[in-house]
């Protein structure tokens, strides 16, 4: 049965970043508690390569205005090493933005949000900012120019009223509060479900990431589990769990990178996969 799609859910998420700039930058100015200048430019679902060869990310939205850079990510389930993605991802957009022959002091001020529906540290706060300081001495400033800033939606409830915690709220629940932003993305949200057609093309990629997910993560278990075996066929478990966990680590990969199609065929076409594992490694 066809259902609406949530603010949450990606497909959502990234046609309203995209298509309302406005709101885009109320969610970004919410996020971050500073002023956020127009947005001249939003691209959903750009990837970045810095290097030929290298490994790309896909950025949920990537947001421009006349003096700063944002990325901003909604993430609806855990992922391991949040800390060094976001390192990855900060080293890819200012790659992206630093043209040859130019100074390090033409890169702008950026901002990487993530917006989480779980904890992903654990420690119960609603925001997790970070900054770069110096361990000797709280007065030098670095001057490095960027702020990562991770939200956790199931922790909403913690926030004073405000706009923040409207926010976390509406993202952790759907639940509209009394806040003009959360009633304006309802609303924006409403409409785009409108769109039977995408809706329908959204949900049919949303199944296909969750199968592909649920098979990596079934993979990786049987290679844990097959690893643990005794006996005499020892060797060949352990070989069959090292092949079943690379193949879910290299699912996980890919669908993290937003290459759907390659997951479905690594799947199940080993000289295709092997090709993949290629690529990658190199």
């Amino acid at each position: 049965m066809s259902r609406n799609l949530l603010f949450s859910e990606y497909p959502m998420f990234d046609r309203i970043m995209e298509e309302r700039p406005d709101l885009c930058r109320r969610v970004l100015e919410t996020a971050l508690g500073v002023p956020v200048d127009e947005v001249r430019n939003v691209v959903a679902e750009r990837t970045l390569q810095p290097r030929v060869g290298s490994h790309g990310v896909r950025l949920d939205a990537w947001v421009r205005t006349s003096d700063a850079l944002y990325d901003v990510e909604m993430q609806t389930y855990s992922r391991e090493g949040l800390g060094r993605r976001m390192r990855y991802y900060q080293s890819a957009m200012d790659t992206a933005m630093l043209r040859p022959g130019a100074t390090y002091d033409s890169l702008p001020e950026s901002f990487i949000v993530f917006i989480c529906l779980h904890d992903e540290f654990k420690e119960g706060l609603p925001v997790y900012t970070f900054d770069m300081i110096c361990d000797e001495s709280g007065s030098v400033v670095l001057g490095h120019g960027f702020r990562w800033v991770v939200l956790n939606a199931s922790a909403w409830e913690m926030l004073p009223d405000g706009p923040l915690r409207g926010l976390l709220r509406y993202v952790a629940t759907e639940e509209v509060g009394g806040d003009g932003l959360t009633a304006d993305l309802a609303a924006a949200v409403e409409a785009a479900n409108e769109d039977a057609p995408w809706r329908e093309e959204s949900l049919v990629m949303l199944t296909l990431e969750e199968d592909m997910r649920a098979q990596g993560r079934l993979l990786q278990k049987k290679g844990r589990e097959e690893g643990l075996a005794e006996g005499r066929a020892e060797g060949r478990a352990a070989g069959r769990a090292e092949g079943a966990d690379q193949l879910g680590k290299l699912i996980a990969q890919l669908m993290d990178a937003g290459r759907f199609e390659d997951a479905r065929r690594a799947a199940t076409d080993a000289e295709y996969r092997e090709g993949l594992l290629e690529e990658l490694d190199s």
